[in-house]
């Protein structure tokens, strides 16, 4: 009689990480711990070291492993340390298991959940600034304590770049990772058309990219505190290489690409009333530390700035209307091109050339006056081929029509 082996059925983790001196893991709705770590064979010791049937000590320690079930968890993806616990991200919610006195413990832990909006993609879990992020369903979602130091989700992207983020980034092959010295967070799609979107952690907004080069732009990874971009290119020959946003004439792989800034629409809360413009200024950082030349009547300097400007008004977005007032080099317009830019502001004859520029002021500002009118305007603020763009920031002085 043939006799079959001894077959065990168990499934294997769908989430793993290390927190506390101990291993979690993820299997279904159930997540394991394991004991406090002592030798590498306690990884695997997902159950508590006293007899529980015993007479004379059947308690359970702080350092034991055991099991949590999670009933309304489906399809836990990643597990992640956070604060006093760990977050458990599955694809219907967010989970928190966490003791807040003095750590985990096998003996005291709470289970609460965060929020129902469930993670699309474990590798868009980034912790930054003791704030954890992750793509969900309907936009970018981030972990936040409230002021009863309560954990709630907030969707960043619900009012600014929702529909974005589902056109470019829902259900897409998306990696993030953490910029410390930037304080900003960085995703990257490699499959629509080399796609990135960064969170700019201290001023709270979005900077959507894209690769305007032939090469594709894959995961980022972190290399000590830098971000590199591994990118290819298969024609003429296969070419594999790590990129970085480093290049003086900002092009990508030798091609220009579009930069531009698009304000909100400005209605100073009076959506009946038609405004105008008295006077604008803006201000921008000083990016030239050296004249390098003169040529076509102006001087060259080694690191250029330069700002095209351009009014939109009536929330029109097109200039079919003629309500798009100045011209840019992508976006069209009516009129001429305004360039707000101009480093030479204190009058400068050098002797020599090249000489080092210095005129003792960091910051280059210029007021000028806003053509057009309507009852709601847009400001667009548009950089020019291979040149930096450093805007600092603008005021606006407006005219409602009847009152100031």
């Amino acid at each position: 009689m043939a006799v079959k082996p001894p077959f065990q059925d168990f499934k294997n983790p769908t989430a793993c990480a290390s927190a506390f001196g101990r291993f979690f893991y993820a299997v279904g709705s159930v997540v394991y711990f394991s004991k406090v770590l002592i030798t590498a064979k306690d990884a695997g010791r997902c159950y508590q070291i006293n007899d529980p049937v015993s007479e004379d000590i059947p308690d359970v320690l702080d350092t034991d492993g055991g099991y949590i079930l999670i009933e309304d968890t489906l399809n836990i993806r990643a597990i992640r340390p956070f604060r006093s616990g760990v977050l458990v991200f599955a694809e219907n919610g967010v989970w928190y298991v966490y003791n807040s006195d003095t750590g985990f413990k096998a003996t005291s832990f709470n289970v609460t959940k965060v929020t129902e909006r469930g993670v699309v993609g474990k590798r868009t879990i980034v912790e930054a600034e003791g704030v954890m992020f992750y793509f969900s369903g309907t936009g970018v979602v981030r972990v936040v304590a409230d002021d009863f130091d309560n954990l709630i989700g907030q969707d960043v992207t619900e009012a600014t770049i929702r529909q974005h983020y589902l056109d470019f980034f829902y259900g897409k092959n998306c990696q993030g990772v953490y910029h410390e010295a930037q304080k900003q967070v960085v995703w990257w799609n490699p499959d629509e058309d080399s796609r990135g979107l960064i969170y700019d952690v201290s001023i709270d907004a979005f900077y959507p990219q894209k690769n305007f080069g032939s090469k594709t732009i894959t995961r980022p990874v972190k290399i000590v505190n830098e971000i590199f971009y591994p990118s290819w290119e298969a024609s003429p020959v296969f070419e594999y290489s790590l990129s970085q946003p480093a290049s003086e004439d900002f092009k990508d792989f030798a091609i220009d690409q579009d930069a531009y800034l698009i304000s909100g629409w400005e209605t100073l809360g009076k959506f009946a009333n038609s405004k105008s413009i008295t006077q604008a200024k803006v201000f921008f950082n000083r990016t030239e530390d050296n004249i390098t030349g003169y040529a076509s009547g102006e001087y060259t300097y080694d690191k250029p700035s330069g700002c095209l400007f351009q009014s939109r008004w009536d929330f029109d977005t097109s200039e079919d209307y003629a309500k798009w007032v100045g011209r840019t080099s992508t976006q069209g317009g009516r009129g001429k091109k305004i360039n707000l830019y101009n480093p030479l502001q204190r009058g400068l004859i050098p002797s020599v050339l090249p000489t080092p520029f210095n005129q003792g002021n960091g910051v280059v500002s210029k007021k000028f006056n806003i053509r057009g009118s309507g009852d709601a305007v847009q400001f667009l603020f548009e950089a020019q081929p291979e040149k930096d763009l450093q805007l600092l920031g603008y005021s606006v002085s407006y005219t409602m029509r009847g009152r100031v």
